[in-house]
């Protein structure tokens, strides 16, 4: 659209502790017990392999300003930027974290501004956040959001939101050709990406699924980092446990990088998920998904984001209260198709609200 972005240095957290992971484990104490955990444990090796791989991502594809920060009174008085955009995951959404810093309020002098696809994840906005949000709505040239539930959010403060696609979908889909899986799997396969879901209680019933179907089956987990120390008892939990995941049928994929995330969901025939990029991506390379009404409380809170997909973008039995459930589905052979027309008239609409909005802020500075 005729522009450069260029993604801002704010922190979520004073340091890169959020990014790091074990890499973030300073002094040598912590540094050696992060070792220790690497040979013995269960997960810690897999997490650092991922940070790596996240970081080299990071480097690769991400253009970022050359100053960081955590709190705007640190940011340099010129940030380089003539527009800024805020969004998309979870920015606005104070169950974790602080609104403050993405509704711009603790900048003075604030270029002009729009959210893109900003997601405040909850049921309602807290009514002793409610001053903030007014005041933060009010820095902006023009709001959208992700999902229809914060549209009524944010009318019910006095203010006005669009409902745009998420960024994955706004790109042309060749953009995502490259990280597909270029050779077919040999076998069926099955790819479960889950987030704050107990790892003990979902790899048995994986197992059967494998069982049963003769397929592959990928377990994303967002992490299972187990650490039982060096005394016996600790020693036999640890052995067990090792035992365990290395005679399970179901492969359980704790290093996968941005590049194998999509590749396995590029790959899969089937997809269960509670998560809404796993959901995103489904939709971007066509595939048929189930997805899981989340356990977490905070989550339940987002889950209105996904729901609304199912009978409007996603045609079929997209929701579904359990793994099991979800599994039942697929060998059932029903089946998810995504609504091609339902899904253009969204992603043509977000396009030309987004260059509306560019063309209004370009206009004015004239």
């Amino acid at each position: 659209m005729g522009h450069e972005p260029v993604i801002i240095g704010k922190l979520i957290r004073p340091d890169y502790s959020l990014i790091l992971g074990p890499l973030d484990r300073r002094g040598v104490k912590n540094r050696v017990k992060t070792l220790l955990k690497c040979i013995f444990g269960v997960g810690t090796y897999s997490l650092t392999i991922r940070v790596l791989k996240s970081l080299k991502f990071h480097k690769k594809y991400l253009h970022v300003t050359p100053y960081k920060f955590y709190d705007w009174k640190d940011a340099p008085k010129d940030l380089g930027v003539d527009m800024i955009s805020v969004g998309s995951d979870q920015v606005w959404n104070a169950n974790l974290y602080p609104p403050e810093p993405y509704l711009l309020t603790q900048i003075d002098n604030c270029p002009p501004a729009i959210s893109y696809s900003a997601s405040i994840g909850m049921p309602e906005i807290p009514q002793s956040c409610v001053d903030v949000y007014k005041a933060g709505f009010a820095k902006f040239h023009a709001l959208s959001v992700r999902e229809k539930q914060a549209v009524d959010l944010v009318k019910s403060v006095g203010f006005d939101a669009a409902q745009v696609v998420d960024p994955t979908l706004l790109v042309s889909s060749s953009l995502w050709e490259k990280f597909k899986q270029q050779k077919p799997p040999k076998r069926k396969r099955l790819l479960c990406y889950t987030l704050a879901e107990n790892l003990s209680d979902i790899l048995p019933i994986l197992e059967d699924f494998s069982r049963r179907n003769d397929c592959d089956v990928i377990l994303f987990p967002d992490s299972i980092e187990k650490w039982f120390g060096f005394s016996p008892q600790g020693l036999w939990a640890m052995s067990k446990m090792k035992m365990r995941l290395l005679k399970s049928p179901v492969k359980i994929y704790a290093s996968a990088g941005f590049e194998d995330f999509m590749r396995e969901i590029s790959a899969a025939t089937w997809i269960v998920t509670n998560s809404f990029h796993a959901l995103m991506f489904s939709v971007i390379y066509r595939k048929n998904v189930r997805v899981i009404v989340p356990s977490d409380p905070v989550r339940k809170g987002m889950h209105a984001r996904m729901q609304e997909f199912e009978g409007t973008v996603v045609k079929g039995p997209l929701m579904q209260f359990r793994i099991a459930d979800a599994l039942s589905s697929l060998e059932k052979g029903e089946s998810v198709s995504i609504d091609e027309v339902a899904l253009n008239e969204r992603v043509t609409f977000s396009r030309e609200w987004l260059r509306k909005q560019l063309k209004e802020i370009e206009k004015a500075k004239q």
